[in-house]
């Protein structure tokens, strides 16, 4: 009896050990990152928010808004979906837009005058009459990242403050995170630090970015040592993750957390062709619905009531999900 103990605790022990280890190979390792690729990547803050962050809501009581992904093709599906996103804005009301990354493809921008912004951005959703809240995406990287933060200075519609920044409303806090940085969830954590609060009618958590959890896209699940360290310190802190990455509408719950994941990466990309579909991969999260052509995702939220309603290109509804508290 006392042998089997022993071993349970040296087995917990060699356990806990190996994840120290996992977490101090992955901190050198994003060090090196940091220091090799940090300003190119977007993962040092500016001073200050290069604009104020707010939100005008039509309706007092709630926030409406699209997030969508992976838009900044500038091809024929790009504008059918920005096409669908005005008739359900119109019809069911928005108060922003959150751009999921890789705003610009292939490469990015290499300039705040790059005509990529009119042609892929300005252009497609003129139509639009909303501020459009962004984060970057690999391919955003690829070229010069803080001209997407600077052309924020000079357009009536996007909206980049920073490299991260929060958008504070009455019903919803959202954090957007860019995920081409090592660190980004430890200071995604950091930030949840400062604003806990323990009111019983607190905002929404609600993270929007570019790099996926979870998914049964292409790119399938993020590496193990991220999601592990998203399981223990942020999955049930947060109410919504909103990525892109993947080409699909998708949403994910683990387990039974609390967190509900919402791809939605759709934009100007799709699964549509056979080649692509034999190249998507499995989750270890519980799929709950997936559309591999385009679309968008619709959100309503109010102190109460969280409300997703996901879109064709064309704007009709798909797959609805409500959580409540």
């Amino acid at each position: 009896m006392m042998g089997s103990t022993i071993d349970k605790f040296s087995i917990k022990f060699r356990f806990k050990l190996l994840i120290l280890f996992a977490v101090l190979l992955t901190g050198m390792y994003a060090g090196y990152q940091l220091y090799e690729k940090g300003d190119k990547l977007g993962c040092f803050q500016l001073a200050e928010d290069v604009v104020p962050v707010s939100i005008s809501a039509f309706r007092a009581d709630r926030l409406q808004l699209i997030a969508i992904g992976d838009t900044g093709t500038g091809n024929k599906d790009q504008k059918l979906v920005a096409a669908g996103m005005a008739k359900v804005c119109e019809q069911m009301g928005c108060d922003l837009i959150l751009l999921l990354g890789d705003n610009i493809y292939p490469d990015g921008v290499q300039s705040i005058h790059d005509q990529q912004f009119y042609s892929k951005f300005e252009h497609i959703y003129s139509k639009i009459d909303k501020p459009f809240y962004a984060v970057l995406g690999n391919h955003d990287v690829k070229q010069d990242a803080l001209s997407q933060v600077l052309y924020t200075l000079i357009s009536d519609k996007w909206r980049m403050p920073n490299y991260e920044y929060i958008i504070k409303t009455d019903v919803a806090d959202l954090y957007a995170l860019n995920t081409n940085c090592p660190l980004s969830f430890a200071s995604f954590e950091d930030k949840l630090s400062q604003n806990k609060t323990e009111s019983s009618t607190k905002p929404w958590v609600i993270a929007f970015a570019h790099h996926s959890i979870y998914s049964n896209g292409t790119h399938g699940d993020t590496n193990i040592l991220t999601r592990l360290y998203w399981e223990l310190f942020l999955e049930e802190k947060v109410d919504l993750y909103l990525a892109g990455h993947n080409h699909n509408l998708a949403h994910f719950k683990y387990d039974n957390s609390g967190t509900d994941h919402i791809i939605s990466g759709a934009g100007g990309n799709h699964y549509r062709s056979d080649s692509e579909q034999e190249k998507l991969k499995g989750s270890s999260a519980s799929n709950l619905f997936t559309h591999n052509d385009t679309g968008f995702v619709w959100l309503e939220i109010n102190k109460n009531k969280l409300h997703l309603s996901f879109h064709d290109s064309t704007g009709n509804t798909l797959y609805e999900h409500t959580k409540s508290r």
